[in-house]
């Protein structure tokens, strides 16, 4: 098999970005870029030049529509399937990913799956009205989410983790998470994803993947609001106050990290079968 560049893949995900952007407009379904590919749209116009993947967002009403749609069409789209944990048991999130059949992903760390080239798609929920209330809901969630994706590892690994204590807990985490199994988490997460309804809450996030803490609440009124910008050859929808959401996660998202910096953020290879 060969193995892809980065570009090749960005151009691969960038279709799939698209065909399901498609589906949401013809089917009326809300959606915004989000995370890495946010800024890669307001700094870059397109990918982040190191970045490997692609994120956006939905309101979970929207989300399930999106998938019931899916469950219907997806023998339409060529290539493409569906993987989350309804879909396939050995999936270890619980965000949903659009796989391209064409290719294969090798991870560094995880068991495989038969996932190709991919985009991620995350389900945000209502988090509350108040801000406590977001975040003690929140990081319910994250620390839910943290321990399901400990639990399917393959060894441990210190990864991205940058603060000492954290290094210092993560490998007991690590065991512990191993112990238990991913099925118990996914169960919890499910339980506790779209308790808070989406459009009555204040606040919004994914919480079934709340990784970066407050930093991934998020007033709703932002989302409310969609236009579109260039991202590569299509253009996309993002939130109209892009500016607040970005600020709020990464501070000054328009400055370059260090050269040592500029890396994807996966552990994978990628291969066309």
């Amino acid at each position: 098999m060969r193995e892809l560049t980065i570009k090749e893949t960005q151009a691969v995900s960038l279709e799939i970005l698209y065909t399901i952007t498609q589906i949401c407009e013809k089917q009326g379904l809300r959606y915004s870029l989000i995370y890495g590919t946010l800024i890669g749209a307001i700094r870059h116009q397109d990918y982040i030049p190191w970045d490997d993947d692609v994120d956006i967002m939905m309101p979970r009403p929207d989300y399930e529509k999106l998938l019931k749609y899916l469950e219907k069409h997806i023998k339409d789209y060529t290539y493409l399937r569906v993987f989350n944990c309804d879909k396939c048991k050995k999936y270890p999130y619980m965000i949903t990913r659009i796989s391209d059949d064409r290719y294969i992903i090798k991870m560094e760390n995880e068991k495989p799956y038969g996932m190709g080239i991919f985009i991620d798609i995350y389900p945000y929920d209502g988090l509350g009205m108040t801000k406590k209330e977001a975040v003690k809901y929140g990081m319910k969630g994250d620390r839910l989410s943290s321990m399901c994706y400990q639990a399917t590892r393959d060894h441990f690994a210190i990864e991205t983790t940058t603060s000492s204590i954290r290094k210092i807990i993560k490998f007991p985490i690590f065991a512990i998470a191993k112990l238990i199994g991913k099925n118990y988490f996914q169960k919890k997460l499910q339980r506790l994803a779209g308790l808070k309804t989406y459009d009555k809450s204040k606040y919004i996030g994914c919480v079934v993947w709340l990784s970066g803490g407050e930093k991934d609440i998020f007033l709703r009124k932002w989302f409310d609001e969609t236009i579109f910008k260039p991202f590569g050859k299509y253009e996309f929808r993002v939130p109209k106050e892009y500016d607040k959401v970005l600020r709020h996660t990464y501070g000054d998202y328009m400055k370059l990290p260090p050269k040592e910096e500029r890396i994807g953020h996966h552990y994978y290879k990628v291969y066309q079968k």
